[in-house]
């Protein structure tokens, strides 16, 4: 039997009409689709780039502000930031703090939202409406909360502690060895007010544990500290060309500038040290006997130098060392800096009067910090960047940063 043509091109006239809605739909979906998402893409880096503006202006002026926005000078970059990129302002809402998420209400953070839409081309023949997109970033613009971060990378107790008593104040414990050991608790009492993270794995068996956080298997932490520049030798002045022994029942001032072969306060000696920056040329800085060494806004940089080896940190014995971090400049927060490449160890005895509240940087040296007083008695330094750090003694040991923050900056995208 022999098919009529007209009959079959009728037919595939019939297929090709109740296929035409889903080949449009197809069409529709390929095209304003990948509109749909290239727009998206362009929105989500617009949105992250404006919230890093407005995070930057937030660390700018952090300390007149604390990370609030009382003239609206970060809202104005971040929709500067949004208008440069083709975005309306009306399309923009900046919102400091965050009122939505997990830093909602969190000082030093900024949430930026656009709000935009997309003509449809195939789609208009299903809806007469654009295509609308919404999208959204946080941003923390702050000093950064150094509170201890230990960078070696391998090997067990990286972090140890059996002291009676150790308390973190309000700024995070970052532990960066691998090893499944490579924190280590078995003091009575084990206080971090913020959070823990370590890369490798913990053993805390203090009778007494109080963190708000604790998290393994983290990514390492970079050194926050890796740009600070080391002080210039060259430009100051040299107040001791061979090795100061300080052993004097008279008090002794000490200016800023080299000392050549380093410092040692030991006896009933009493000393005072002027603000400034402190240069040790080898032999290290050292106090110990029954030596009282007090220093107002110092910075301590130990180094060696090709006719002194290098020396330790340390406050040992009967010795009390009371020191305050300069409170502006290149070194705001710091009061010791050791150099990168020593491996000097530095150590800290508390005996009731010993209060250290700057920063200690001594990226590849192990730190030793041993309490001998009551809890509070003693603060042991405000923060550390070190290789790693070992807490012993019959006492208390307290890290407790307070304001003296170094002028480092945290402006990153966080959400």
């Amino acid at each position: 039997m022999t098919r009529n043509p007209r009959n079959h091109r009728g037919a595939v006239l019939v297929k090709v009409a109740l296929c035409m809605p889903v080949l449009l739909g197809i069409a529709a979906i390929n095209l304003d689709g990948g509109r749909l998402m290239d727009e998206r893409r362009r929105a989500q880096s617009t949105a992250d780039a404006a919230a890093l503006a407005a995070a930057a202006d937030l660390y700018a002026h952090y300390r007149t502000n604390q990370g609030t926005d009382p003239l609206g000078t970060a809202r104005v970059a971040a929709q500067q930031v949004a208008v440069a990129n083709g975005y309306p302002a009306s399309a923009v809402t900046v919102n400091v703090p965050p009122q939505n998420g997990a830093y909602a209400g969190e000082a030093g953070h900024v949430e930026v939202q656009i709000d935009t839409s997309l003509d449809a081309s195939f789609g208009r023949m299903f809806t007469s409406s654009g295509m609308q997109l919404s999208t959204r970033a946080v941003a923390r613009g702050q000093p950064l909360k150094i509170g201890i971060i230990l960078l070696r990378e391998t090997g067990a107790g990286a972090f140890n502690n059996s002291a009676v008593a150790f308390t973190l104040v309000n700024k995070p414990l970052i532990v960066n060895s691998s090893d499944s050991q490579a924190f280590q608790s078995t003091g009575l009492v084990m206080v971090s007010l913020s959070r823990i993270d370590v890369t490798g794995g913990m053993s805390n068996s203090s009778t007494l544990s109080l963190t708000t956080r604790v998290r393994t298997g983290v990514r390492p932490t970079l050194d926050p500290l890796a740009q600070l520049p080391i002080p210039g030798a060259a430009s100051a002045v040299v107040r001791s060309g061979a090795p100061l022994t300080i052993n004097s029942l008279l008090p002794t001032i000490l200016l800023p500038g080299v000392y050549r072969g380093g410092i040692r306060a030991t006896g009933l000696s009493i000393v005072l040290m002027l603000p400034g920056v402190y240069i040790m040329e080898g032999g290290g800085f050292r106090v110990d006997g029954v030596a009282t060494v007090t220093g107002l806004s110092t910075m301590v940089y130990n180094t060696t130098s090709s006719t002194y080896a290098s020396g330790p940190i340390s406050v040992t014995g009967l010795g009390r060392v009371i020191m305050t971090a300069p409170l502006s400049g290149t070194y705001e927060g710091i009061n010791f800096f050791q150099h990168r490449g020593l491996t000097q160890p530095v150590s800290l005895t508390g005996l009731g009067l010993t209060t250290v509240t700057g920063t200690v940087y001594a990226a590849r040296a192990p730190v030793n910090l041993t309490g001998t007083a009551a809890v509070g008695l003693d603060i042991l330094g405000g923060a550390y960047v070190a290789d790693s750090m070992t807490v012993t003694g019959v006492g208390a040991v307290t890290v407790n940063l307070g304001l003296s923050t170094p002028r480092v900056p945290d402006v990153r995208v966080v959400e």
